[in-house]
């Protein structure tokens, strides 16, 4: 016995008229015979009586009509009571905004899958610097920030005050460069940075924040003669030999790996960064979809942070 012979078993006895029902609920009359039949054959026994072209409910028909009510009403309350009950999600697009070092862009495959994934939930995406981005959360613009936070950053304690930080992978900073930058003359002495043009982030982001107190507590006057949140040209203008520059290690692996850049040892700028998401506290349980779907596919390392 199913709902639908239930429900068509209903239709049938209001109507008396197997043609009628089946214009009611939108099917042939032959599928309006098999339903009953079927109910018939579960049941043992007649429910309708057929007389020329018209049709009676027989006694048992009559009987069951009582009980197929009541089954239809307790179905509906159950899905009320669901419905009512059901946990609240968020049902806007989830806003995600994008800040320095995640290797992640509008096209990148993380996007692409969250957005496949999740195709009733729409996730709007939107690249800004990290100071921006907070800005943002406090004031309900974004949901979600998905950034690079170094660890010894001045601000790290404040941000995990005021937000729930959600850490998906760590990371080390490197002082990098192609090799033939340092080669013969690399020293350990942080004051070595002075000699060199440095490709640094953008203001305002939470990694430079961490490399000026760097600096500013080594007292360095350095040269730099780049600034921009965009890490694929820093990681192209590195390449060229142009300068030195400071990076989450994760976001250059593959030139670390096959030796295009190398790591240069400098103590004073020896920390981890954390690429996390930032929610407003308490809200990471009503957009749990992709933050989960992230922690989930990045540590598994299936999908790569570069493109």
């Amino acid at each position: 016995m199913t709902l639908s012979q239930i429900h068509t078993f209903i239709v049938v006895s209001q109507t008396l008229n197997f043609t009628q029902a089946a214009r009611e609920l939108g099917v042939t009359q032959p599928a309006i015979s098999t339903q009953i039949q079927l109910l018939e054959d579960e049941f043992q026994t007649k429910l309708f009586n057929r007389v020329g072209r018209r049709v009676y409910l027989s006694q048992t028909g009559l009987l069951f009509l009582e009980q197929a009510r009541l089954i239809l009403e307790q179905v509906s309350q159950s899905t009320d009571a669901m419905q009512r009950f059901k946990p609240a999600s968020k049902v806007e697009p989830i806003q995600l905004g994008i800040g320095f070092g995640t290797g992640f862009g509008d096209d990148t495959p993380f996007l692409n899958y969250l957005r496949g994934t999740y195709k009733t939930q729409t996730i709007q995406t939107h690249q800004a610097l990290d100071d921006e981005l907070v800005q943002e959360l406090d004031s309900h613009a974004a949901d979600m920030v998905l950034t690079q936070i170094p660890e010894e950053t001045p601000c790290y304690e404040d941000l995990i005050k005021r937000f729930d930080l959600n850490p998906i992978q760590k990371t080390n900073i490197l002082v990098v460069a192609a090799p033939h930058m340092a080669s013969g003359k690399w020293r350990r002495d942080p004051k070595i940075l002075e000699e060199y043009p440095l490709i640094l982030p953008s203001r305002h982001t939470f990694f430079r924040d961490y490399i000026e107190s760097i600096f500013s507590n080594l007292s360095l006057k350095t040269n730099v003669t780049l600034e921009t949140s965009d890490t694929e040209l820093v990681r192209k203008v590195l390449l060229s030999g142009i300068g030195i520059g400071v990076l989450p290690a994760i976001n250059i692996k593959k030139e670390l790996d096959n030796g295009a850049l190398t790591g240069l040892s400098v103590p004073a700028l020896s920390s981890t960064s954390v690429l996390g998401v930032l929610t407003r506290k308490g809200e990471a349980a009503q957009i749990p979809s992709p933050l989960h779907l992230g922690v989930k596919i990045l540590t598994s390392g299936w999908i790569s942070l570069t493109p």
